[in-house]
Parts: C-alpha cells; sequence; structure tokens
C-alpha cells in the first residue's frame, strides 16, 4: 500500500522543492501502527495502541505487550516476522523505547521507536 514518506521522527518527508513522495514500505507502516494511540483516529477510534491504558503503567504486562505489538506489526502487509523485540520502560518519564527486528521478503531490518506518555 503506498504511503506518503516520513522522516525518521514521523512528520512528513519533503524534496529540497517541498513536494512530498509516496513509498510503499512495511517498515514505515510498522512505525505507524507502533506509535498510533488508541482512540487517537476520530474515523476509527477503536485502531491503535493502548499505551496510555495498559502500557506506560505502573507494572506492565511485558509479555503481553510483546504479543499485542507483534500482533500488530504482524498485520501490515509484507510483513513476514517479528523474530526479536525488546521493549524498555521508563515509568517515571512514562517512555517506552520498543527495538526490534522485522522480516520482509526482502530483507530483515533493525528499528526502533520511542514512545512518549
Amino acid at each position: 500500500m503506498k504511503d506518503i514518506l516520513l522522516d525518521g521522527e514521523g512528520d512528513i518527508a519533503l524534496t529540497k522543492e517541498g513536494d512530498i513522495s509516496l513509498v510503499t514500505s512495511p517498515v514505515q507502516a510498522a512505525l505507524i501502527k507502533l506509535r498510533w494511540f488508541f482512540k487517537e483516529w476520530v474515523f476509527d477510534p477503536e485502531k491503535g495502541i493502548p499505551w496510555f491504558e495498559s502500557i506506560l503503567i505502573k507494572n506492565p504486562d511485558i509479555d503481553g505487550i510483546k504479543k499485542l505489538l507483534i500482533r500488530e506489526m504482524l498485520d501490515v502487509d509484507d510483513v513476514l516476522e517479528v523474530p526479536v523485540m525488546d521493549i524498555f520502560f521508563n515509568p517515571e518519564k512514562r517512555t517506552a523505547l520498543v527495538k526490534f527486528q522485522l522480516r520482509t521478503n526482502e530483507k530483515t531490518f533493525e528499528k526502533e521507536v520511542e514512545l512518549r506518555g
């Protein structure tokens, strides 16, 4: 599926001329899913990850969270496997750093995303 190309921070990437580019990237699609907060999208509030409700809390269920995140990533077209995932929580700052490997038909990617509450 085509999407607007995003930069490393998740913002729209513009060319030197100020134009947008379209891209088909399962890695970008997976990162979008991880950054998508539950009830954030007005057109389908049931979509998204329950970061505030279930994850960025005291004593989160790490195994359950990994399963949820991997399930969401496997729902992306062309994602075959998420063989590695590590989550590092900072409860005082309400942040989570998610490091993962994502395998597609083309190659295996290593990425990370930080979520802030």
